[in-house]
């Protein structure tokens, strides 16, 4: 081989080097930091959890410079939550408590609204500013911390989100619309705060992603399902 192919060779293979390291660099990050990280990570869950945590793959955030991880409790491997750096620098933070609350309300809410809607629903809660709770609770050693029904006076500009997977039918409107006033009765019977509930069905058309929907604010003038209607929402399929 001839020493200009050697030389174009080696200014190949370090050109490669360095892109390769760029690239792992964007994806993962420092492996040092990484390592520190880890370390960091394994006396946190010591330190703050009562409970056996599992953890998932390190990932790395190239626009924050941070890493984080996705968790679960052994027992309970639908409740995810995050522990992540501090953006700051100011050591790591989790949303624990957050994520138990919304577990909490979202499980049995939407374990409600599929069995009245034949496994065809979704819902969520949005906990809004749950600051004030999670600095008061922050403290207790997790696994003994509060319930959502314990603590909801707190999270009072919750938002609730329900979707059902199909059209509304209009053909059944007064059957509709006592689906509709079932949920919000169960809502209304567990006591869940919020500042909004947004209640939708599919649309009727491909290109109309959200079809009827209602809006709730307040509950109290809902005490029957002839008062559903009150609540809809105008749309382009109505």
């Amino acid at each position: 081989m001839g020493r200009n192919k050697k030389i174009a060779l080696v200014l190949v293979s370090f050109v490669a080097f360095v892109l390769f390291s760029l690239v792992y660099y964007v994806s993962e990050g420092s492996p040092i930091q990484r390592y520190k990280f880890k370390k960091e990570l394994d006396s946190y869950i010591q330190e703050k959890f009562s409970q056996n945590i599992m953890t998932e793959n390190i990932k790395y955030s190239f626009k924050n410079d941070i890493y984080w991880i996705l968790a679960h409790p052994e027992n309970n491997k639908e409740l995810s939550f995050e522990i992540s750096q501090s953006w700051n620098d100011r050591g790591l933070w989790d949303d624990f408590l957050t994520a138990s609350w919304r577990f909490e309300v979202n499980q049995e809410l939407e374990s409600f609204v599929k069995s009245v809607y034949a496994q065809k629903g979704t819902a969520r809660i949005n906990l809004g500013n749950a600051r004030s709770a999670v600095d008061k609770y922050s403290t207790i050693p997790y696994g003994g911390v509060p319930s959502y029904q314990d603590i909801k006076q707190e999270l009072k500009d919750s938002i609730i989100y329900i979707h059902i997977d199909r059209a509304f039918k209009k053909e059944s409107t007064e059957d509709e619309y006592d689906k509709v006033y079932k949920v919000i009765q169960f809502i209304k019977a567990k006591g869940y705060k919020f500042e909004q509930i947004s209640f939708s069905y599919k649309g009727e058309q491909k290109d109309s992603p959200t079809g009827k929907t209602f809006e709730f604010n307040s509950l109290d003038n809902v005490n029957s399902q002839d008062d559903i209607v009150k609540f809809e929402l105008l749309s382009r399929e109505n």
